[in-house]
């Protein structure tokens, strides 16, 4: 009896790993973590991104210069007995561009450098979607234009990093890769842009 007992044990813990988890976490990823179909509209949106000059101000402290959140993408089955989930981190930053006069939010996944440093006091390229750019909806503060990769004008921007072998340190060109451009792009109109907006930022115009 005591075998049998330990078999429906087994038996009911199987069936909850196998199957009724796995449906759990479909119903979790589905129904409250939100995902826009961006894949499918990232290639145009980039591909209609240009280069304009931003004058990037001094920040006056520190929530000024860099924010951020944290995010969840997805809850998986793995590691499930530690988090359990797989996350991401934007840094953002909004300023005011007074050549332009419009609000900037410059934006940036996962990463770990300088760039923040480097762009405060500084001029720089940055990219943004030219249709954003001329929507008049677009470049307020509670609507700030879109920035996801940012260079250096004249010179590339950089960071100095110093090692134990090197104390005076090394200097690195932290200007926006292509391919955390595309990264950054895609975070955003995937987990962060609201439903409501990217329907009408992309679904209702391709009909």
């Amino acid at each position: 009896m005591k075998y049998l007992k330990n078999m429906g044990g087994l038996v009911g813990y199987i069936i909850g790993a196998v199957v009724l988890l796995p449906i759990l976490l479909i119903a979790y990823n589905y129904f409250f973590i939100n995902k826009n179909d961006a894949k499918k509209y990232s290639s145009n949106y980039i591909a209609n991104c240009i280069d304009i000059k931003l004058d990037i101000p001094q920040a006056n402290d520190v929530s000024e210069f860099v924010k951020s959140k944290t995010y969840t993408t997805a809850l998986q089955s793995k590691d499930m007995g530690r988090d359990g989930s797989r996350r991401t981190t934007m840094s953002y930053r909004v300023i005011h561009e007074q050549n332009l006069n419009k609000y900037f939010q410059i934006i940036m996944f996962d990463l770990d450098n300088g760039f923040w440093g480097a762009i405060d006091n500084n001029t720089i390229y940055a990219k943004v979607n030219k249709e954003d750019l001329a929507n008049s909806d677009y470049g307020t503060v509670d609507k700030p234009v879109l920035v996801f990769s940012a260079h250096g004008i004249q010179k590339p921007l950089t960071q100095q990093y110093a090692t134990n072998e090197d104390l005076g340190g090394s200097t690195y060109n932290i200007d926006t890769p292509p391919n955390q451009f595309q990264y950054n792009v895609l975070m955003y109109l995937t987990y962060i842009m609201s439903a409501k907006d990217f329907k009408a930022r992309f679904e209702d115009k391709s009909k």
